[in-house]
């Protein structure tokens, strides 16, 4: 089995899928709220209203659909001067910016070399992590660049994570100790609060060939080795 490095990666007819989060909703049909089952707009509000202010950031945010939303529903509350929305991508389909919105930006960016460059209180990536390769870097980077009270979600696949010299709950096991939820029955990942994770793992690269996981589309596993196997 031949694995992928990052920059071969992005290059991957599996990466560009278009058809997972492309289009998604912030409420409705096709949206965040079935995902998560929550609307944006409402855990945005509430963030104003207990403290101020909000900041959101989509990884892997597709054409910003949800982001625009969002920012459209604040505006039309006069709330966009208390709340900062950031949209992350790997591939510039964003959707033009309506000329009201004043609170978004967009950027197009992996969601592997991206760097937190401040704390957000809410932070999702609906299917992204399906696509990226180094998957724990992205959460790790992730769990770092919550508020003390920011929230976290996304989907995650742990078919599509394999670590070598580990038994297959290591990933389970190491979520529970940090107070991080996983469900296996809807395979969402969700936190609260900041946290430092050490996964123990080195990256080996990905496969894009292991085909489709549970949502029917193909997506990518990554493959990792324990640092004490490494070390060996």
């Amino acid at each position: 089995m031949e694995l992928l490095s990052e920059g071969s990666l992005i290059w991957s007819a599996v990466v560009a899928n278009t058809r997972m989060n492309r289009e998604r909703n912030a409420s409705g049909i096709n949206s965040y709220e079935q995902e998560f089952r929550f609307r944006p707009q409402d855990i945005l509000l509430e963030y104003i209203q207990q403290q101020g202010h909000v900041s959101w950031l989509d990884v892997c945010c597709g054409q910003g659909k949800a982001l625009i939303q969002a920012a459209d529903y604040l505006a039309s509350r006069h709330l966009q001067g208390q709340a900062l929305l950031f949209g992350i991508d790997l591939i510039d389909s964003f959707l033009p910016v309506p000329g009201n919105i004043t609170c978004l930006t967009f950027d197009i960016q992996s969601a592997v070399d991206w760097q937190p460059k401040q704390c957000y209180d809410l932070i999702t990536c609906v299917h992204g992590i399906h696509y990226v390769g180094d998957k724990l870097k992205v959460l790790s980077h992730i769990f770092t660049a919550l508020s003390g009270n920011g929230r976290f979600y996304c989907n995650l696949d742990l078919q599509n994570v394999h670590i070598q010299g580990q038994k297959a709950d290591y990933l389970k096991q190491l979520f529970r100790k940090h107070h991080i939820d996983y469900n296996s029955r809807t395979k969402i990942l969700s936190c609260q609060g900041p946290r430092m994770i050490d996964f123990g793992v080195t990256y080996l690269g990905a496969d894009d060939q292991t085909g489709p996981n549970y949502t029917g589309q193909e997506a990518v596993t990554s493959h990792y080795v324990t640092s004490q196997t490494s070390m060996s």
